[in-house]
């Protein structure tokens, strides 16, 4: 049973999805080969950004970093730098979440090099015009202040400095800051995340993502809609994720519309999938009323809290539990929702 009920709920499997064939697949390149789960929609080419918070902070970076030349920017939220915790259970808990040490950011760097030297991940210099917003709570005591500051070094190494934005609260927890409807008060650590702090963490972090954008409009309940993840995770041999994900769609971003439209990638946090908040998270973060009014495609890929890999908390993938290559190119999450990027946006043929 999901640990919130759900305000709405949202369409599983659109129509437009199904004539998609999800699995089963009809008209697809050859008679028997199935289409994938998710549509090509109207997407521009140069549209695909990313946030999330804590574990999903880590995952936006990793993700952001693995592939920076298709990526224009990240929002994260209480997390640190790429390769934190280096492999290690032990560092995650510890410097990226506590700060009990220093985190080594100019050796996470060189390895971030050698990394692209070996392309196991982009060019870092695919980094060096992309936007990143960074937040931290003054309240926060699961992730500590100085491991932010490790990100904010991390990035500004990178990326032009003016084009890193670090921001915050000086009450706010662990916890995604939104300016009214959250479902928690602002200076707490504690499920659903989602903090009433007054201020709208969703609409700055893709406003500097994106430039000016439009006053919110009203979310559609027919353009939040249920997909199936099982094909994407399967394919790049990951167990971690739960059976669906979500995907908003606004008005005027179906497929087939003249487009083109943004798409903005959405990482939960550890206890913030839907086995533990349902589409708490989903609805309740800020991100669908900016989406709606500014043409921004919404894709909402979820993990499941597991015993085999150990993932008890239903985490995004920042210190290995799936693999040494978590982090690059052939990390099996990474992997998974690159395909899933790719379903949306139609591989390199994406609208102009």
């Amino acid at each position: 049973m999901n640990a919130y009920p759900r305000s709405a709920p949202s369409r599983r499997l659109a129509p437009w999805i199904v004539a998609l064939g999800g699995l089963a697949g009809c008209g697809g390149e050859s008679p028997g080969t199935p289409e994938p789960p998710l549509p090509r929609l109207p997407l521009a080419a140069d549209s695909l950004t990313v946030s999330g918070l804590s574990s999903g902070g880590y995952m936006a970076v990793q993700f952001h970093v693995a592939h920076s030349s298709t990526v224009q920017g990240a929002g994260v939220l209480a997390a640190g730098p790429y390769l934190c915790a280096e492999g290690s259970m032990r560092h995650a808990l510890g410097r990226c979440m506590q700060a009990d040490e220093e985190i080594p950011t100019e050796r996470l760097l060189e390895s971030t090099s050698v990394l692209a030297l070996h392309e196991q991940i982009d060019p870092i210099a695919g980094l060096a015009d992309d936007r990143v917003w960074i937040f931290h709570g003054g309240a926060d005591i699961v992730v500590r202040k100085p491991v932010v500051d490790a990100l904010e070094t991390y990035y500004r190494a990178l990326v032009d400095p003016a084009q890193v934005l670090r921001t915050g609260h000086p009450q706010a927890g662990h916890t995604f800051p939104a300016r009214e409807g959250g479902v928690g008060p602002c200076f707490a650590s504690d499920s659903p995340f989602v903090g009433e702090c007054g201020i709208d963490g969703a609409r700055q972090l893709l406003e500097h993502l994106y430039g000016g954008l439009a006053a919110d409009a009203a979310p559609r309940d027919s353009g939040l809609v249920e997909f199936e993840q099982r094909p994407y995770a399967e394919a790049a041999g990951s167990a971690a994720f739960a059976e669906r994900g979500w995907l908003y769609v606004p008005a005027g971003c179906e497929a087939g519309a003249a487009g083109p439209c943004r798409l903005h990638v959405v990482f939960h946090g550890c206890k913030q999938g839907p086995g533990f908040v349902g589409d708490t998270f989903v609805r309740r973060a800020g991100y669908l009323s900016v989406a709606e009014a500014n043409r921004i495609v919404l894709l909402f890929p979820q993990v499941e809290r597991s015993f085999q890999p150990l993932n008890p908390n239903g985490c995004w993938d920042w210190w290995g539990y799936e693999g040494e290559a978590y982090a690059t190119h052939d990390g099996p999450q990474i992997r998974a929702v690159r395909a899933m990027v790719d379903d949306l946006m139609g591989g390199a043929g994406a609208a102009d």
